[in-house]
């Protein structure tokens, strides 16, 4: 097989692009990363990245056994920005880095990447829209683990995303990806309701202002207890919510990482309200766990933070942090929570 470089392969038109083995290729061009995530590479009906601007991924110069190597530079002109330039994006980039995670083991076997969990996450940085600025996605693999029952497996890495001096901005440690049959995925689908139908949306180019859906306003309560506060706070969930036009074309699901940032948000709430802290920003997260996936019919999910408390240090920390499914009517529609995060800490700026 030819190998090619990143030149290379930015000289080659779609067509020529899309007859490439891409599981084998060594480094992959912003084309071909967009050309995945509308499913034109063969894999219509198994992995696809995530299509922009959910996707701040601009090429691949290294990806092998050992691991991945990853750029994306903010555009130089806010308005070709799709975001809010003051939305926090810590958890837009995690999302990176399982993306990243997910394609690699995409490639090892036929399936769908879904994120299971991670270890120890820490903001070395503040992660907000700079113009011009590059980073580098730096993933290490640990562990690939073959499902020899359906063929496909779970790939752990370790990842982090460093600035233009090679000074680290965001840490995770042991992220894991299950790669899953469609049949699997279709199966969910079915049984928590996720058949619907989303339409696709438009280029990422007209796309401004956005911000990462949080808790509907009024919706929070908190309740101090023994052990510190408890708060509740709910999100409306349906179609026209904007990350599923954009969040697997033909497999829409709410990203795990915005719910972590809707749990990040609701703490930063309480923290100002109840601690008296001024400008909370996120600073870490021992463990994250998905067991679960947010489809695109009616209902509403629920965040709720336990033993939420001010340290000597000065952080706040919700011991843990949990999201739960429930109908429009606030009825659980599963007993456990579907994503459960501990030691959610925030720290004044």
């Amino acid at each position: 097989m030819q190998e090619y470089s990143i030149e290379e392969l930015n000289r080659l038109d779609d067509e020529a692009l899309k007859v490439l083995d891409w599981k084998n290729l060594k480094c992959l061009n912003g084309r071909l990363l967009e050309l995945h995530a509308e499913g034109q590479l063969g894999n219509d009906t198994f992995a696809k990245l995530p299509r922009k601007p959910i996707l701040c991924i601009d090429q691949i110069e290294r990806i092998d056994e050992d691991g991945i190597d990853a750029t994306f530079t903010f555009p130089s002109d806010a308005a070709d920005w799709a975001y809010d330039t003051n939305e926090s994006l810590e958890m837009l980039f995690q999302d990176q880095l399982d993306q990243l995670v997910g394609f690699w083991g995409s490639r090892k076997a036929d399936g769908i990447g879904r994120a299971l969990s991670s270890g120890n996450c820490t903001l070395h940085q503040p992660l907000k829209f700079e113009a011009g600025k590059q980073m580098t996605f730096a993933m290490t693999r640990k562990k690939w683990v073959v499902n020899k029952a359906t063929g496909t497996g779970t790939a752990i890495f370790d990842g982090a995303m460093l600035d233009a001096d090679g000074e680290m901005i965001l840490e995770t440690k042991k992220v894991i990806v299950g790669i899953l049959l469609p049949e699997e995925i279709h199966a969910l689908r079915a049984k928590y309701g996720g058949e619907l139908g989303v339409k696709a949306g438009a280029d990422a180019s007209t796309l401004s202002g956005l911000t990462i859906p949080v808790h509907d306003e009024g919706t929070m309560t908190v309740e101090e207890t023994e052990n510190g506060f408890t708060v509740n706070a709910t999100q409306a969930i349906n179609p026209t919510l904007w990350p599923l036009a954009y969040h697997f074309k033909g497999d829409p699901v709410v990203p795990g990482n915005f719910g972590t940032h809707g749990m990040i948000t609701l703490l930063k709430q309480v923290a100002r309200e109840k601690l008296g802290m001024s400008n909370p920003t996120f600073k870490s997260m021992f463990a994250k766990k998905f067991s679960g996936m947010i489809f695109e019919d009616p209902k509403q999910i629920r965040f709720e933070l336990t033993g939420v408390t001010k340290t000597e240090e000065g952080t706040v920390v919700a011991a843990l942090a949990s999201l739960y499914l429930e109908t429009s009517d606030g009825e659980l529609m599963i007993e456990a929570p579907i994503y459960t995060f501990k030691k959610l800490t925030v720290a004044e700026a």
